[in-house]
C-alpha cells in the first residue's frame, strides 16, 4: 500500500517539475516579442477620425471684459471645462448670440482619433482638445502637434496585451504597458499599444504568452498541461491540481485512520 502511495505522488509531482524546468529555460527559449514605441515612424501615424462632443452654453452665464481695448466675452463657469474657459471675440459673440431672444448656443470638444501599425506592433491614441471652440472645425497645426507627443511619449515606452491593474514585466525583467494615459495644459487622452510580432517555437509555454500574438497549432497535451500548472499564467490550473492533491492527502489521512 505504501508504494502504491508513492508511485501516486510521483506521478502527481512530475508535471509540477516539469514546469520548473520550463520556467528555468525561459529566458534561454523565449523570443522578444514586444512592441517598442522608439521603432514608431511619425510619419506613418494617420489621423483616423475627427469628432465633436457637443454642450450647452447660457448666455447668461458668458461674462463681458475689455483686454488691451479689445472686447471679449468669456464663459465663466470654468469648473465645467475642469480650469479650461471659452473665450469668445465680440464677432464670435454676435454670431452665437444675434439678438436678445437667443438664450442659449453650443460649444465643441474636438476629438482626434489615431492609429500606426506595422508587422512589430500597433497602436490606437484617442485625443481630446480641452478648450472647446464653437464651430465643427479643427486646425492641422493641432493635428501635427498631437502626433509629435504621440511619437515622444511612446519614444520609452513598450507595449504589449498586459492589463491595466498594476505594473507589469517581461522575461528581461522591463515594464512593458499596454495603456498609456495622455495629459497635458492643452489637451487628454490615452494611448492604447500592443505587438504584432508572431510567436516562436516554444512562446507559447511561459506565462507571459496571452500578452502576443497567439497561433493555434498542435502541441504535446503533457507540455501544455504543465505550463497551465504555472500561477502567472492565464487560466491557470494552479489552485485546482493543487486542491486535488491537499484533498488526496486529506482522504488518505481519513482512510487510514479508519482502516486501523
Amino acid at each position: 500500500m505504501v508504494k502504491y502511495y508513492i508511485i501516486i505522488g510521483i506521478i502527481y509531482t512530475i508535471p509540477y517539475i516539469v514546469t520548473i524546468v520550463i520556467s528555468g529555460l525561459r529566458k534561454k527559449l523565449e523570443t522578444d516579442r514586444n512592441f517598442y514605441g522608439k521603432t514608431i515612424d511619425i510619419q506613418k501615424i494617420e489621423l483616423t477620425n475627427v469628432s465633436y462632443k457637443k454642450f450647452e452654453i447660457a448666455r447668461n452665464n458668458i461674462k463681458k471684459y475689455t483686454e488691451m481695448g479689445e472686447i471679449k466675452y468669456v464663459y465663466n463657469r470654468s469648473y465645467d471645462f475642469e480650469d479650461e474657459r471659452l473665450l469668445l471675440s465680440e464677432k464670435e459673440y454676435q454670431k452665437c448670440f444675434p439678438d436678445k431672444f437667443v438664450k442659449t448656443t453650443v460649444a465643441y470638444y474636438i476629438i482626434f482619433e489615431f492609429s500606426y501599425e506595422t508587422d512589430h506592433g500597433k497602436i490606437k491614441a484617442k485625443i481630446t482638445l480641452t478648450k472647446p471652440v464653437i464651430e465643427k472645425t479643427y486646425n492641422d497645426k493641432d493635428v501635427e502637434e498631437i502626433k509629435k507627443l504621440i511619437y515622444e511619449e511612446c519614444s520609452n515606452k513598450i507595449f504589449a496585451n498586459v492589463g491595466t491593474e498594476s505594473k507589469y514585466k517581461d522575461y528581461k525583467g522591463q515594464e512593458v504597458i499596454h495603456s498609456l494615459p495622455i495629459r497635458t495644459s492643452t489637451l487628454e487622452g490615452e494611448i492604447i499599444g500592443e505587438s504584432n510580432k508572431r510567436p516562436g517555437q516554444y512562446d507559447w509555454m511561459f506565462s507571459d504568452s496571452s500578452w502576443y500574438p497567439e497561433e493555434a497549432k498542435k502541441r504535446n497535451r503533457f507540455l501544455s498541461f504543465c505550463t497551465y500548472l504555472n500561477p502567472n499564467k492565464r487560466n491557470s490550473i494552479f489552485l485546482p491540481y493543487f486542491t486535488i492533491g491537499i484533498l488526496g492527502i486529506i482522504i488518505n489521512w481519513m482512510f487510514n485512520l479508519i482502516i486501523k
